[in-house]
């Protein structure tokens, strides 16, 4: 009997071995092709997700919301009358300009940025090199340089009477558009409204310029805010009378604009807000 289990016994012994080395050997394999990967979180591919992701931003692009600027819409925005903007809209402008409203830096009628050249003058025929005293600290740069510099909220151009006399349609075209473009590229947010050219008197002698050279001008002005998007003031509703820049606007010279002009003008900017538009 003793004998019997004795046998059993030592049967069972070699069973339990047996299986203790099976699973030993099963834990062995699984541990050769199981990649360890510690304490980290086991990589997990997202590639549908992600391509949903991609879809949606196709399908659905983020607004985009300008804030001034040029926005051409292949039409002309002149200015409309409005309510009086006040001497606060005319502080807050920078005007450009050529010979014919550069007196308004010394004017004293508001303390608006007037940007021109240290005589006043500034030549189409030579914009591409044009340099302005700039008002923050009496340096000669270019306009896009000063734009760069100040970014201007609203920047008034009140330019294209000097030196025009002998440009055609084309040169001119293409010297104010790239006088606009490289301000807007400087400074992207500013809101640029461009003036026609003062007129002359009646009574102007001169043979630079004339009442029809003025309109003709203006016409080439307009085609450029159509193109760009800047806004365009006429300032012969306020200025002129038959074309004609009227006697009691203009210096002795018979083409640019004394104080009563300059007042003129400034009145006419400030009854054609450009942000009232």
């Amino acid at each position: 009997m003793l004998k019997r289990l004795k046998t059993m016994k030592d049967l069972l012994w070699a069973a339990g071995i047996g299986l203790a080395v099976l699973a030993l050997l099963v834990g062995l394999v699984a541990a050769t092709f199981t990649p360890y990967h510690g304490d980290r979180e086991r990589p997990v591919m997202q590639l549908k997700t992600e391509k949903a992701e991609k879809n949606t931003a196709a399908e659905t692009p983020a607004p985009v919301k300008r804030d001034g600027g040029l926005q051409a819409d292949g039409t002309l925005h002149p200015l409309a009358q409005t309510a009086d903007a006040g001497e606060e809209y005319l502080d807050s402008l920078t005007v450009l300009c050529d010979s014919s409203i550069a007196s308004l830096r010394a004017a004293g009628l508001c303390t608006a940025s007037v940007w021109s050249s240290e005589t006043g003058t500034l030549p189409m025929t030579e914009s591409e090199n044009w340099t302005i005293r700039y008002p923050g600290d009496g340096s000669q740069i270019g306009p896009a340089s000063a734009a760069l510099i100040a970014k201007p909220k609203i920047l008034i151009i009140a330019v294209g009477s000097d030196g025009v006399a002998e440009m055609t349609k084309d040169q001119f075209i293409q010297s104010y558009e790239a006088l606009i473009r490289g301000i807007a590229n400087a400074s992207p947010r500013t809101i640029i409204v461009c003036l026609s050219p003062c007129s002359v008197t009646a009574a102007y002698a001169g043979d630079d310029f004339s009442k029809d050279k003025a309109a003709e001008v203006s016409s080439w002005i307009k085609s450029v805010c159509v193109s760009t998007g800047a806004y365009y003031g006429d300032l012969s509703q306020a200025l002129c009378s038959d074309g004609y820049l009227r006697d009691e606007y203009a210096d002795g010279s018979g083409r640019a604009l004394n104080y009563a002009g300059l007042r003129e003008l400034l009145n006419y900017l400030r009854d054609h807000s450009v942000e009232a538009q």
